[in-house]
């Protein structure tokens, strides 16, 4: 009987030790498969937007990232793009479920704060960069507020802004590096971030500092890239080194580079896949006097060239003598973009330097036709401010009255406003109306 009791006991318990061997399977099976599955839906979600952040090739924030394959663009930021995907004949991607705004030949589209003239010079082609309400949002923080932007090809177009502005979150957010809240947005054609890899084929881009390996030279440095890049890469090394003036200096150590100098190794790195459309984010900042120019230099020369050159800055007269069309960006929106001279002209007051015999009479007669909004008479010479959008014809009348009155008119020249104080007066003026 004992005996009997012992043996239903040694069962009942090694029954219930297999039912736990038995449950604990089960429930391994069910975390592998619930985990299999949460990584499937991470990497499609990774996939849409070319986000890759545990790939081998991924540097430290602010590397000249090598594509996996050839004929992708270098992002100097964390990550880079997929693999290519098949190409797809939407016109636009819209973002966040907002309907696609009209692109390409015949579209209506024109943006309020965007001069009626401003059109792309080949309609077949379209814009370098265009977007239609573009926003991107940081919790409750708006960093790309309803975008509306248009970059002409074969231009250097600026866009501005002070510190904080929106201008660095706005080229992430084109790239596909931060994902977008809303609207529609192409690179050369090509929406995003649908068909991102076909798009960033063309594009090159600098986001942030570019980092390089210090250890190595600028040459080595690009070698890594190029290898990565496939077929037709290397032979572009000698042409971009001597296109931003480094061959003197490609066998150094990039250690012993200048700030200027490593800017100027990013954009070899992205000359390499022979890029339309050149993105650079604040590529003159920390820049001495000669490193800036020599940037504006080569800028110009790479638009010479029949690429696009997007730049941001903060830096308004270098990008008044780098760029001949802005974007003015200001708490995350564009409120003014098209041709510098348009935009100058076109906005602002005509301010002319009249120097004549007597310019306490001359004041008088002007004041009397009201050709002018304000008059200044100094000993020699009166300044005067004709209204906004005055031509030529003002000023012929300008003297005219002047000589028809026996005033001896020795020089009338306009006082050309910059693009620093027409800035300032736009943003101030947004300012007051947020």
């Amino acid at each position: 009987m004992l005996t009997l009791a012992a043996t239903t006991a040694a069962h009942g318990r090694h029954g219930g030790f297999f039912l736990l061997i038995l449950l604990v399977i089960i429930i391994v099976i069910v975390v592998v498969a619930l985990r299999r599955g949460g990584g499937r839906k991470a990497r499609h979600k990774d996939d849409d937007w070319g986000r890759h952040p545990g790939r081998p090739d991924a540097g430290p924030p602010g590397t000249a990232v090598a594509p996996p394959a050839p004929g992708v663009a270098d992002v100097a930021s964390p990550g880079g793009p997929p693999p290519p995907e098949p190409s797809r004949a939407d016109p636009a991607e819209p973002v966040g479920g907002r309907p696609a705004a009209p692109s390409g030949p015949g579209a209506s589209f024109e943006p309020a704060a965007t001069p009626a003239a401003w059109r792309p010079p080949d309609a077949g082609q379209g814009w370098a960069v265009e977007t239609h309400g573009l926003t991107k949002r940081f919790g409750t923080t708006v960093a790309v507020n309803d975008v509306e932007l248009l970059v002409p090809r074969g231009s250097a177009f600026g866009c501005l802004g002070p510190n904080g502005a929106g201008k660095t979150t706005l080229i992430r957010t084109l790239l596909g590096l931060t994902r977008a809240d809303g609207g529609t947005m192409s690179l050369l054609g090509v929406p995003v971030p649908r068909e991102r890899s076909r798009a960033l084929a063309r594009v090159g881009a600098i986001v942030d500092e570019p980092r390089f390996h210090d250890h190595l030279t600028g040459r080595q440095n690009l070698l890594l890239l190029a290898a990565a890049r496939g077929a037709g890469a290397e032979d572009r090394i000698g042409p971009g080194l001597d296109r931003v003036g480094l061959t003197d200096r490609a066998d150094d150590k990039v250690a012993s580079y200048s700030m200027g100098m490593r800017q100027r190794l990013g954009v070899a790195a992205c000359l390499l896949g022979d890029p339309e459309l050149l993105i650079l984010d604040e590529p003159m900042n920390g820049l001495d006097p000669a490193g800036i120019q020599s940037m504006r230099m080569m800028i110009q020369g790479l638009v010479a060239e029949g690429r696009t050159v997007m730049l941001s800055s903060h830096l308004l007269d270098e990008v008044e003598r780098t760029c001949n069309a802005v974007a003015i960006v200001d708490r995350g929106r564009v409120i003014r973009q098209g041709p510098i001279e348009e935009l100058l002209h076109g906005t602002t007051s005509v301010v002319v330097q009249v120097d004549c015999d007597d310019p306490a009479k001359a004041a008088g007669v002007i004041g009397a036709a009201n050709l002018a909004t304000d008059v200044a008479a100094g000993t020699t010479s009166l300044t005067v401010t004709l209204r906004a959008g005055a031509n030529r014809e003002a000023v012929a009348e300008l003297n005219r009255r002047l000589v028809e009155v026996g005033i001896s008119v020795y020089g009338l020249q306009e006082v050309r406003t910059s693009l620093e104080d027409w800035f300032l007066s736009v943003t101030s003026r947004f300012g007051e109306q947020a």
